[in-house]
């Protein structure tokens, strides 16, 4: 090896290094987070273990609970199993938006059907919806559980709920709708790897910011759509309507996030052998 060549390994090994000790440190700065609970108890024990495995995993966690959040959380518990460093709850002597404004990254485990359609339709009247608002407006990390919201969760029906077509797919454009604001949508037992991958970007992980697609193209029955690949992305399904068919190959791999989207987008799929 000659001395320029030596000397070209030297300066790629130390570039090298220094781009991987910044990234490190970017993650680190993405971990503080503000957990944000709205008055959901839908799977509350799931999302629970969920903080648990972020505060596991380094993140710096601060917490604030909405008014009903403080009426149907189990908040001693929730306060026992998570070690967040603030808690706040109800109303706020400050500005929830200058309170938010330090976290780089947004949770929100328990979000209910009424704080998802004001933040759908832009509307922003409590300290939690400002603060979720806000955060989606500067293009932060915001993570929502749509277990509390979304009319599909199969707990629904056993506390009496039933809903009209037309009511559901209302609610579920909601979910599309903060979903187009940014937000990234996932369900109680994922929400701790989402949030992981969400603050990783795409540096680390190809699948959290997929390459933008065209729509499969429909087959011959009208809302139904084909997709022949062997493994289907996120950026495959991305485009597909709301409440649509489609139809893949019998041994088809569909990654986690391209599953989030079919649940939130209500989309059946059906594997053709």
């Amino acid at each position: 090896m000659t001395e320029d060549q030596l000397r070209d390994a030297i300066l790629e090994a130390l570039t090298e290094e220094i781009a991987r000790r910044v990234a490190e440190k970017l993650q680190q700065l993405q971990k503080k987070a503000l957990v944000i609970c709205t008055g959901s108890a839908l799977s509350f024990s799931t999302w629970l273990v969920g903080l648990q495995q972020l505060a596991e995993a380094g993140f710096r966690m601060d917490l604030y609970l909405s008014e009903s959040a403080c009426q149907v959380l189990d908040t001693e518990a929730l306060c026992a199993a998570v070690p967040f460093g603030k808690v706040w709850k109800g109303r706020l002597e400050e500005a929830p938006e200058k309170l938010a404004a330090s976290y780089p990254t947004i949770l929100v485990p328990a979000l209910t059907v009424n704080s998802a359609a004001k933040l759908a339709h832009c509307i922003s009247d409590t300290p939690a919806t400002r603060m979720i608002s806000n955060s989606m407006m500067r293009g932060k990390n915001v993570v929502v559980s749509v277990d509390g919201c979304c009319p599909d969760n199969s707990d629904r029906p056993a506390m009496g709920y039933r809903m009209t077509d037309g009511l559901k797919a209302q609610l579920r454009r909601h979910l599309e709708q903060l979903q187009a604001y940014g937000a990234s949508l996932t369900t109680a037992d994922r929400f701790a790897s989402r949030v992981i991958r969400t603050i990783q970007g795409p540096a680390v992980s190809a699948e959290a910011a997929p390459e933008q697609k065209a729509a499969p193209a429909p087959v011959a029955v009208p809302g139904e759509y084909r997709v022949e690949k062997r493994v289907l992305g996120r950026g495959d399904v991305s485009a597909l309507p709301a409440a649509c068919t489609l139809r893949v190959k019998q041994n088809c791999q569909i990654t986690q996030l391209a599953a989030e989207v079919l649940q939130v987008r209500r989309i059946k799929v059906i594997r053709e052998g």
